[in-house]
């Protein structure tokens, strides 16, 4: 049956209505305090965001949407509000405690956007005040934000190029029309020889000893720069640009799994992965729907995602992972002011009637290679898994190495491994959060680990780990020559040498290991198991204590973690079964 307009459109707007409801209850209501009237608590971070601002937009959507006043005011009070976060030279803060100001390129597109479709819902002197604090911020934008002036990830360029086109339009202005093309031709020109875009690091050029690149393929790809580059094509009314974009998409759509969500277990900027997304970025819906009438895929994709938020939308807010809300973690509301954006510009957009059809991971077999992450990806009888051995880093464990299989799929089960950050850190303190029991928050990343006086040394550190992988007549099997690893990625002062084999059958996976049988006695192979219906059996070596229950916030699961003794020869093996 096909998915009808009426369908995605009562998905879309409920959903967006659970937002809207949730963000107008959070709206401080304190007149003679401007600094806090109209801003938008977090019940998670204790704080007004400083980009809260940028809900306007959605909210002045489901105002015209529903007819209900109180959205319209509560739009109203945050833009408003939004005047704190304003500087003198026309930029965005990002927080009152955070000088970074490339995110006044997302303000500036929220008030565009506002202005462009629901302008009329103002009054005349209203309007005025909202197109004058655009044009400050178009025009800080123009001048400062493009490669050597500010210093910036390549989903900020992506977005300016996206900005200057539309403001192009919108004041008349052929000079940021032409900055719009000529930030977007530097965009596309960070495409890795996969497809992907690279750029999600600094500097944005790197390539590391495996030639690997910062890319961020299920994170701020699939949730910014590549929306942002699809609305810029649009607007510039550039059709062979737009084809460009369009084939990247069904590069990156490879990471888009069956049950809607974003693997981003191996990208550049894991430690702020979701599941559905990342945390701060703004969605995938609004491009996907566009491109979706001309090949459902995008479509399905945009839907599946959707999908997928409201499943983990709870009590009115997008919560941080599947399992935060029965974990008892608070939601960030960041997460929904920003998604909230791409809902209203699917409904503004305009929907339509779409055939249901399989994605690329639905329809993929065989074992494939991405250099860009030096990763395999396996996808047979009904898995689907990555095997990674990503040497980028900004920092020791930001994301698994060393052979580490960073995401376990299978049909009937869903999720059974997802691992984010290998060590979860604070690196954006604003951003993200802490847990609520931290005694039971764990790493959820499987791996070989030792323990040497105070330093752990584990595989997931190693950024030589060398991968190979094949086809069997009844499955896939990859190999993993890597070492155990400190932090910094010292080896362990023995022979810390591994050898792991994953082999795949249609219902089972055999994990099998092997290590020196001088240091098998006390080392152990870590298995954090997370969903439901996947039964654990160790036929080599033996498995030491019970399984003990763990949660990660990133990207947010519950599980049980399996920990396997290799036996006197330093091999182990277990099967997970389905």
């Amino acid at each position: 049956m096909p998915q009808t307009a009426a369908q995605t459109e009562h998905l879309l707007l409920a959903l967006l209505e659970q937002w809207g409801d949730a963000l107008t209850r959070l709206q401080v209501g304190l007149p003679t305090q401007p600094e806090l009237d109209g801003g938008i608590l977090c019940p998670c971070c204790k704080m007004i965001h400083g980009r809260c601002h940028e809900a306007a937009y959605p909210l002045l959507t489901l105002a015209r949407r529903t007819g209900r006043r109180e959205y319209l005011t509560a739009a109203k009070k945050v833009f408003r509000w939004g005047e704190n976060m304003l500087r003198p030279d026309g930029s965005l803060v990002n927080d009152a405690k955070s000088d970074w100001r490339g995110t006044t390129v997302f303000g500036a597109l929220a008030l565009h956007d506002a202005l462009f479709y629901h302008g009329d819902l103002l009054a005349a002197s209203e309007r005025a005040a909202w197109e004058d604090r655009l044009a400050r911020l178009g025009g800080w934008a123009y001048e400062n934000l493009r490669p050597g002036r500010l210093q910036a990830y390549l989903n900020y360029y992506a977005a300016n190029a996206c900005l200057m086109a539309l403001l192009g339009r919108y004041f008349q202005n052929a000079a940021y029309s032409d900055l719009s093309r000529e930030l977007a031709a530097f965009c596309l020109s960070h495409t890795g020889e996969s497809g992907l875009l690279y750029g999600e690091g600094r500097p944005l050029d790197a390539t590391t000893d495996k030639g690997c690149r910062a890319v961020d393929a299920g994170g701020y790809n699939v949730e910014e720069t590549l929306p942002l580059l699809t609305r810029c094509a649009e607007s510039l009314a550039d059709g062979e640009m737009l084809e460009r974009i369009r084939g990247l998409w069904r590069a990156h759509l490879l990471w888009m799994l069956p049950d809607g969500a974003w693997d981003n277990s191996a990208g550049s900027r894991a430690f702020k992965w979701t599941y559905w997304g990342s945390r701060t970025a703004d969605g995938c819906q609004e491009a996907l729907f566009a491109l979706g009438r001309q090949d459902p895929v995008f479509a399905e994709a945009a839907l599946r995602n959707a999908e997928l938020y409201a499943r983990c939308t709870h009590n009115g807010l997008l919560y941080g992972g599947p399992d935060y809300a029965e974990n008892g973690e608070l939601p960030c509301v960041h997460h929904t002011f920003c998604h909230a954006k791409t809902l209203a510009g699917s409904l503004n957009g305009g929907l339509y009637d779409f055939p249901r059809v399989p994605l690329p991971t639905e329809t993929a077999r065989g074992v494939r290679r991405l250099p860009e992450l030096d990763l395999l990806r396996v996808t047979c009888g009904g898995w689907i898994a990555d095997v990674t051995g990503y040497d980028y880093a900004r920092a020791p464990g930001d994301h698994a190495a060393g052979g580490t299989l960073s995401l376990l799929w299978h049909k009937r089960t869903g999720p059974l491994l997802a691992c984010g950050a290998a060590d979860y850190q604070i690196k954006e303190p604003l951003n993200q959060q802490i847990p609520s029991d931290p005694s039971s928050h764990r790493c959820a990343c499987p791996r070989m680990e030792t323990v040497i006086g105070d330093v752990r040394y584990a595989q997931y550190y190693d950024l030589q780990a060398k991968l190979g992988g094949r086809e069997t007549s009844d499955g896939a099997t990859v190999f993993a020559d890597a070492r155990l690893c400190g932090r910094t990625g010292d080896p362990l002062p023995e022979n810390g040498a591994l050898r792991l084999q994953y082999a795949f059958t249609a219902d089972s996976l055999c994990i099998r290991g092997e290590t020196d049988p001088a240091i098998a006695a006390r080392s152990l192979f870590v298995l954090p198991l997370i969903g439901a219906g996947a039964a654990v059996s160790v036929t080599q070596g033996a498995l030491s204590g019970e399984p003990e229950r763990f949660f990660n916030l990133n990207p947010g699961f519950r599980g049980f973690t399996y920990s396997v003794q290799p036996d006197r020869n330093g091999i182990f093996a277990l099967v997970i079964s389905v």
